[in-house]
């Protein structure tokens, strides 16, 4: 069975347009399978920035050296996504995302070995040459399958698999790491992107729509470039997009289990039940967020957001809440700037043509992990980590900060209109 689909659907509808017919139940099959894979990818991605104090402690590693270890990881996925780009549309969705999983299964298990700063850092570099493509062309799998009317609540549900990481992966991941030593983390996603692989090869679909169609067959087939995507205005505007989001999320994110432990004084069995309570809302956040972006468009959703983890950040990052405000600023934010990213990804979803659609969200994977690194290495760069491991340096990543999410709503509003006009 494979998957068609047609550039007509992939049009941004209408505000008159906005009736929302019933979920079929292919397109609930293929984005819970899809769901689950971006699970296992995003927990191998995201389990270093909590467990960076446990691993850093074993291995030596300084705590102002934890944004270059979460770093290598996008950056290495950034090239993975542009070498993979060109070929992206010419082969059957379901196997070229089974491949790349199942090469990041094999890099995390090797990342379990690491005896040192320079060994982790080259498995964590390994692992994203394999995760990113993966991330990718699972993106690409929603749009073909989820027509535009819906793809707000499907992204949505995707994205949810980072909510859902930090509710149940995370504080598991803490846990392992707690009893059993910081490897034991690194074998269970492992353990776990294999068994993912074994559910996709056994349920998923061939997802060849691009293929099958005569109409997008031979341009599929010849590939796209990544100049022939940045040559596109509205693909340019989307990746900025995407670009300043990420940037902003890894200002602050690698760095958040090494302010709420030392300079908070968060104690360490608190730090499990603290990811829960935040991906618990940004789960919340972004499945309210996915059904107002097909009901009433991206940009008023995006807009508040963006405003609100501006406002949150700025009170959380630089007052230093008391005990019980801890857990009301962490999980306020990780509510707003998860939520601003599902109306990112949902806008830019409207942007490629069927032929272009994985070269694009390769292309788009490729800019979000330059970013994110880009984001941590700054972060990096700012802070500076005392004896008692407090980060210094906080006013002015903060301030940074501030900006990039300023710029935002300003980018969704001008990408808003040019789709709008197509």
């Amino acid at each position: 069975m494979s998957t068609p689909s047609s550039h007509s659907e992939n049009r941004q509808p209408a505000a008159s347009e906005r009736v929302i017919p019933p979920v079929t139940t292919h397109e609930r099959l293929v984005v819970a399978l899809v769901t689950l894979l971006q699970f296992a990818v995003i927990m191998g991605f995201t389990m270093v920035m909590a467990l960076g104090p446990d691993f850093a402690t074993s291995l030596g590693i300084p705590l102002d050296h934890l944004g270059y270890i979460v770093g290598s990881y996008p950056l290495a996925a950034a090239v993975g996504t542009l070498l993979w780009t060109r070929h992206a549309d010419r082969f059957d969705r379901r196997w070229a995302v089974l491949g790349f999983l199942f090469g990041a299964a094999l890099c995390h298990l090797i990342a379990s070995f690491a005896t040192d700063f320079e060994t982790l850092l080259a498995a964590r570099m390994l692992g994203g040459l394999f995760g990113g493509p993966a991330a990718a062309t699972a993106l690409a799998i929603v749009i073909d399958v989820v027509p535009g009317v819906r793809r707000g609540r499907a992204m949505g549900l995707v994205m949810g698999a980072f909510s859902v990481a930090s509710v149940l992966g995370l504080p598991f991941a803490l846990w392992l790491s707690q009893g059993f030593g910081w490897q034991a983390p690194f074998r269970a996603v492992a353990l776990l992107a294999l068994l993912v692989c074994g559910l996709l090869a056994w349920i998923l679909p061939p997802i060849r729509g691009h293929l099958d169609n005569p109409e997008t067959r031979q341009r599929s087939r010849k590939g796209t470039t990544i100049l022939t995507i940045l040559a596109q205005p509205d693909h340019r505007l989307g990746l900025a997009l995407i670009a300043t989001a990420m940037f902003s999320n890894f200002l602050v994110i690698p760095n958040l289990a090494s302010y709420l432990l030392f300079n908070l004084g968060l104690p360490r069995e608190d730090l499990g039940g603290l990811y829960m309570i935040g991906g618990g809302l940004s789960l919340v956040g972004m499945q309210l967020t996915g059904r107002l972006c097909d009901r009433y468009g991206c940009v008023w959703p995006g807009t508040i957001t963006c405003l609100m983890t501006a406002l949150v950040g700025w009170a959380f990052l630089l007052h230093s809440p008391g005990p019980s405000l801890i857990w009301i600023g962490f999980g306020a934010y990780m509510l707003f700037s998860s939520a601003r990213r599902v109306t990112q990804n949902t806008l830019n979803s409207f942007i490629p043509a069927d032929h272009e659609r994985a070269a694009f969200t390769s292309t788009q994977s490729a800019v979000q992990h330059l970013s994110s690194a880009a984001g941590s290495y700054v972060g990096a760069g700012l802070l500076v980590s005392t004896p008692s491991g407090a980060l210094e340096g906080m006013p002015l990543l903060v301030a940074v900060l501030m900006v990039a999410l300023v710029i935002q709503p300003l980018q969704i509003l001008w990408l808003s209109r040019r789709l709008a006009r197509r």
